[in-house]
């Protein structure tokens, strides 16, 4: 009989001791959350090659377009997925250029305007609206300006550069154009044509310099 007894008892025990671990592995404190990742570097001065147009082709819905495929109007482009879609709006560019930009333009919001450089008063300011996009000027006698050299003057908006202004392309050394442009440093610099977009980004530091006259 003691022997059972003895036995009984130690089987208690054992359990007792078994339910005593459980429970401690139950109560153990839940491992501490990952800390969150430094924050990111800021990043290095990039060249910006800006594309104020749709994404899409206006023709075949979804398709993204190839920016050598456009067709344009008063300094308005239009994008389109293939040189088939392209021909078929060059029957009535105006008409291809409106009907891709027919929804209310998005708003820029710019704080200064792009001609004058003057800050934008709401009482005074006039807006214009360019390839999607809403831009202000800061008073109607900038409107005119603002036309002549409209692709330049909404980059300088939208990305809030200055314009150069650079009479000859920086890599080329040939007249500068308006239609091919980079931004680099918060500087809108003018590029005679596509391909030297690709040689400024090469040597953007030099060519900055030498557009900027220095």
């Amino acid at each position: 009989m003691k022997t059972s007894f003895r036995t009984v008892v130690s089987a208690l025990v054992a359990v007792a001791a078994l339910s005593g671990i459980a429970i401690a592995l139950q109560e153990k404190p839940a491992a501490p959350a990952p800390a969150a990742p430094a924050a990111a570097a800021p990043a290095k001065d990039e060249v910006i090659v800006p594309f104020l147009g749709n994404a899409t082709c206006p023709m075949q819905a979804g398709k993204k377009v190839n920016a050598s495929k456009y067709v344009e109007s008063d300094q308005q482009r239009v994008y389109f997925c293939c040189g088939k879609c392209q021909k078929a709006a060059e029957a009535d560019p105006k008409k291809a250029v409106a009907a891709a930009y027919k929804e209310a333009a998005k708003p820029v919001n710019n704080k200064k305007c792009p001609v004058s450089g003057h800050a934008i008063d709401a009482a005074k300011a006039k807006s214009v609206d360019f390839m999607g996009h809403s831009i202000s000027l800061c008073c109607a006698s900038c409107e005119e300006a603002f036309k002549k050299d409209a692709y330049v003057m909404a980059c300088c908006a939208i990305y809030g550069a200055e314009d150069l202004k650079n009479a000859k392309c920086p890599s080329m050394g040939e007249d500068a154009g308006t239609a091919d442009v980079v931004i680099y440093k918060g500087k809108l610099v003018r590029l005679c044509c596509a391909d030297c977009v690709g040689e400024f980004k090469k040597d953007a530091d030099k060519l900055l310099a030498k557009a900027s006259g220095k």
